[in-house]
């Protein structure tokens, strides 16, 4: 490391440390009814059109003007209006959506049967201004979102939906998914159903810290050298090789990388090879985030004791330790290790296949939260 990169390396830390970290008071999860677009919304008068300029699309969007597709999970829409009532035409799918309305989550939104129906996102608001958000709560596997537009109530008008000016993004696999995190116990198998990457841990770090968010996680997916997240990093629908995402029109300033537990399920990948391979990833990112403050986390799913005698946790976190200190040794002092906690089935419950629930999501967000709060000096705007 040169002096110069030394010295800006400590200079990050003495801001860091003098930054003091706020307990947050996560938002308890609510039940919310589901509509499953069996009974159309009623019609209503105002129409807009997908690809309207006041409305704030945050993931990876195919726009046009008959429709904005998306496949990646956590990717949303905002829609800020002045009115009393909110449809949106949308084809889900076998996807799920919430719908957040005025910052508070009122229902999820499937499909029960092909093609698009029309749904009430909100209606009898007070005649005000509002805002609403949709979310896509499943990954890229159970299909493509299509957003075919918008209606709003006789009189109502359109307003511009601002973008935040915090921006975080997760690269991951299915812990950051949101996979079966609303399953009621670990025996059971994937369904759309308990999906609920709203409820993911990188999401609720997000909303506390009134950030967009943006997430690239596929279940399964691995770092290196098979069935891997950075072969389809760049692509804005991941099943199609010629969709290419514009990197200039988001970036974030906090990036996580949670990927290595598929890696290890099966015994340790060969050293050198994973530690380059993480190495060209990071490179590849820096292309596009230079200024990025970047995690390389480990956790919640991976233990010492499965496989028998791997020592698989342990493994990993030296492999990813390396990488670390290889990486600020060469001048990116951006770039820090984060592990959470294993997590307790006995305190919190376990997810579908033994997956983290929404409770062990909100023990997750509690230490990103708190790394951001030390290493960004972000407050968070939770009360």
């Amino acid at each position: 490391m040169t002096h110069h990169a030394w010295i800006l390396g400590l200079l990050w830390l003495t801001q860091s440390l003098s930054v003091p970290v706020r307990a947050v008071d996560l938002p308890a999860i609510p039940a919310v009814p589901s509509d499953n677009g069996s009974t159309p919304a009623p019609a209503l008068t105002v129409k807009i059109a997908a690809n309207d300029k006041n409305l704030l699309y945050v993931g990876r969007f195919e726009i046009s003007e008959s429709q904005a597709l998306a496949a990646w999970p956590a990717s949303s829409v905002t829609i800020r209006f002045h009115g009393t009532a909110l449809n949106a035409n949308l084809d889900l799918g076998k996807n799920r959506a919430e719908v957040q309305v005025d910052g508070q989550p009122v229902k999820v939104l499937t499909a029960d049967a092909p093609g698009a129906h029309l749904y009430s996102l909100a209606t009898g608001l007070p005649v005000a201004d509002h805002t609403v958000t949709l979310v896509k709560d499943t990954e890229a596997f159970v299909g493509t979102l299509a957003v075919l537009g918008f209606q709003l109530d006789k009189g109502a008008s359109l307003l511009p939906a601002p973008a935040a000016d915090r921006r975080i993004e997760v690269i991951g696999d299915s812990i950051s998914a949101g996979y079966g995190n609303e399953a009621a116990n670990e025996h059971l198998p994937f369904s759309p159903s308990t999906e609920n990457a709203y409820w993911s841990y990188g999401a609720i770090t997000a909303r506390a810290f009134g950030a967009d968010y943006v997430c690239i996680a596929w279940s399964g997916k691995c770092l290196w050298p098979n069935n891997t997240i950075p072969s389809i990093y760049d692509r804005t629908l991941p099943l199609q090789t010629d969709s290419t995402w514009n990197f200039d029109a988001w970036r974030p300033q906090v990036v996580l990388i949670n990927l290595c537990t598929n890696d290890f399920a099966r015994g340790a990948p060969e050293q050198e090879g994973w530690v380059k391979a993480y190495h060209d990833f990071i490179a590849h990112l820096r292309t596009n985030y230079p200024d990025a403050l970047i995690y390389l986390a480990l956790g919640s799913m991976m233990t010492d004791s499965y496989p028998p005698d791997a020592k698989a946790l342990t493994t990993a976190r030296d492999y990813i330790q390396r990488v670390v200190k290889e990486s600020n040794a060469s001048g990116d002092t951006k770039l820090h290790f984060l592990e959470f906690d294993p997590q307790d089935g006995a305190k919190n419950g376990f997810g579908a296949n033994f997956h983290p629930s929404v409770k062990t999501d909100q023990v997750m967000a509690q230490t990103f939260i708190n790394a951001i709060q030390k290493d960004m000096g972000w407050q968070p705007v939770t009360p």
